[in-house]
């Protein structure tokens, strides 16, 4: 990066951490909330497995929107550091991912709908899963096809996805896992049987209840290697699910930097944000919470 002031403190603590991991894999102990038990591996990063979505998404996946219909989706840097991260590192004996949960917390406009249908899709054909069940969740329903409805574009777009995924109303179709993808929310007719292998939780500012993203992490407990996404922008709805889950996050990397903190090696929080609140007034700072206008 030629500008080290374009990174936000929180990032830089993140992806040290990573770049330390990965030079020195090191024996974890921790508890397991969706298996609810004590578990210990050796994880160590594994750059081809952390590429596998990436290297798809840019092959298969196409815009769907405006000048850029049709066209194949090139990934970002900040995004594809962040996609090898959560997919990379594996445990050294079974080959299952290290981490439950990511988050990435970013400022609007940059790319999120397009990155969570790309890794919808991705998780639907392609991760090795018989009988995937993905939820695009939100506690309004407009909002959980928000993703659910991009990545119904995304598909009709590329001719190899459109005639191996089946695209219908009530979900997305792979026949050849049995697979599917279906928008949740709150008012769901029922959550209850759920088996959920991938979850994409979008703009967790505007949620007010967190029952939702409880059930869906716990839904995924008989999965070997599941996975849960929160993707969003800064908050304005304070003292609600978005405000827990950012100190929660916050907590986990303060935890990186040796400052007490939370514990957490199954989480990978990715924050893009000003380190303060006296940087909006500065053009060349706003790179930190938008990462895809590098130009600044």
């Amino acid at each position: 990066m030629k500008n080290p002031d374009k990174a936000p403190h929180k990032v830089l603590v993140v992806y040290k951490k990573l770049v330390d991991d990965i030079k020195t894999p090191k024996k974890v102990s921790f508890f397991n909330a969706i298996a609810e038990e004590q578990e210990t591996h050796t994880y160590i990063f594994d750059e081809k497995r952390g590429k596998l979505p990436i290297e798809f998404i840019e092959k298969f996946c196409k815009h769907s929107k405006g000048k850029w219909s049709g066209k194949s989706v090139i990934l970002e840097l900040f995004e594809k550091a962040f996609i090898q991260a959560l997919f990379g590192f594996v445990d050294s004996e079974t080959g299952y991912r290290k981490y439950k949960k990511g988050a990435l917390f970013v400022g609007r406009k940059n790319g999120k709908s397009t990155l969570d249908s790309g890794l919808c899709t991705y998780m639907l054909t392609k991760d090795g899963e018989g009988g995937a069940e993905i939820y695009s969740i939100a506690t309004k329903r407009d909002q959980a096809k928000v993703v659910w409805d991009e990545c119904k574009r995304m598909i009709q777009k590329s001719p190899e996805l459109n005639k191996r995924i089946r695209c219908l109303i009530g979900g997305l179709y792979y026949d050849a896992t049995e697979s599917y993808m279906k928008a949740l929310a709150s008012d769901s007719n029922s959550l209850d049987g759920l088996n959920a292998h991938f979850v994409i939780a979008d703009e967790v500012h505007a949620w007010r209840d967190k029952n939702l993203l409880d059930v869906m992490y716990d839904s995924m407990s008989a999965r070997e290697q599941p996975l849960l996404l929160e993707t969003s922008t800064m908050g304005t709805i304070r003292e609600s699910v978005f405000d827990n889950e950012y100190d929660y996050f916050s907590e986990v990397i303060k935890g990186y930097e040796g400052l007490g903190g939370i514990e957490d090696e199954t989480v990978l929080p990715v924050i893009y944000e000003l380190d303060s609140v006296d940087e909006w007034q500065d053009e060349k700072k706003w790179y930190k919470a938008n990462p895809r206008f590098r130009n600044y």
